[in-house]
């Protein structure tokens, strides 16, 4: 029988450094969404706006999945990726779509239900096909009337859209390896008052000059991406939401690219290539399964603590 030798120093340091960025994470970004009842690391003080298009993105990316997996004649996966599209139309956000049309909200509930016919049916393709393109269509029109256009091009809530859309891939990746997202909510404070985060509870926005906590979360990353304990090619047991996670990803590269990217400040380029090479990194190690605390790392150490910097993003300051 083989006996392991426990390194207390290597431990200390790793329990020291998750305590440290969970109790951060809790300080600066403890805002939940409204769209989700759990609160997770880096979920940044809530804008409606920016939490209703990073919804709308998820279900335009499940009902993609949905086509995907019937062109490749797997009903199951298409199954539950609908599934999943009905847990997030919920009955809240029915009601705030029929408040500004009724007709929309009704469209998109009425489609969902002919796609579970279609999906049992196994209709043709192309058939399907069309359906996808014309929800779409819906789920455009339902941005149109929930969100002002001013809104949609005001860079905050673009890059708070874009930091929701990051943890969504966060809570895929954790859900198809059947392990529990960091609950930044069970995290106990203790008496960490000397982490200031300010009076403001209005909108309150980060200083110039860098906190700690992007020194903890850059330090966190290195810290999975070298520790010879941390185990790749993890096994996925939720395949649905696998191809979710990375498909997510692919939209945040797009919405980076085409929307972000642009409005980044010249004097924050470093951050801009961060979030960059950042992203890149995010696909490579979904792909190739990589465990998740290599994952959460990259996200909360490297994507979302660059995105907060270069947009100044509001800190939440409730209790």
């Amino acid at each position: 029988m083989k006996f392991t030798i426990i390194n207390i120093k290597q431990v200390q340091l790793l329990t020291s450094t998750i305590l440290v960025v969970a109790a951060t994470s809790l300080l600066l970004f403890g805002g939940s969404s409204i769209y989700n009842n759990k609160i997770y690391g880096h979920n940044f003080a809530g804008d409606e706006s920016a939490s209703f298009l990073a919804l709308m993105d998820q279900i335009q990316t499940e009902m993609s999945l949905i086509k995907t997996n019937l062109i490749d004649d797997n009903q199951s996966l298409a199954k539950d990726h609908l599934k999943h599209i009905k847990e997030l139309y919920t009955k809240n956000i029915k009601k705030e779509i029929a408040e500004r049309n009724d007709r929309i909200a009704n469209e998109i509930s009425s489609f969902l239900n002919e796609m579970s016919i279609a999906i049992e049916k196994n209709n043709n393709t192309q058939d399907i096909s069309d359906s996808v393109n014309n929800f779409n269509d819906i789920l455009a029109e339902a941005i149109s009337v929930r969100i002002d256009s001013d809104a949609l091009t005001n860079a905050t809530i673009n890059a708070l859209h874009f930091a929701d859309l990051i943890n969504s891939i966060d809570l895929s990746y954790a859900n198809a390896i059947g392990t529990k997202p960091m609950n930044i909510s069970a995290v106990n404070m203790g008496n960490n008052s000397t982490m200031s985060h300010g009076n403001n509870t209005n909108n309150s926005t980060m200083p110039n000059k860098k906190m700690n906590h992007g020194d903890s979360m850059t330090s966190m990353s290195k810290h999975t991406d070298n520790n010879p304990n941390t185990t790749d090619n993890i096994t996925v047991s939720n395949i649905a939401s696998f191809q979710t996670a990375k498909e997510l990803t692919n939209n945040a590269i797009e919405l980076f690219n085409n929307t972000i990217k642009q409005n980044i400040p010249s004097n924050a380029t470093e951050n801009a290539k961060a979030i960059e090479s950042g992203l890149q990194q995010l696909k490579n190690m979904i792909e190739s399964k990589a465990s998740y605390n290599k994952i959460m790392g990259i996200i909360h150490g490297t994507i979302q603590t660059n995105t907060q910097e270069v947009f100044n993003l509001p800190l939440n300051t409730s209790k």
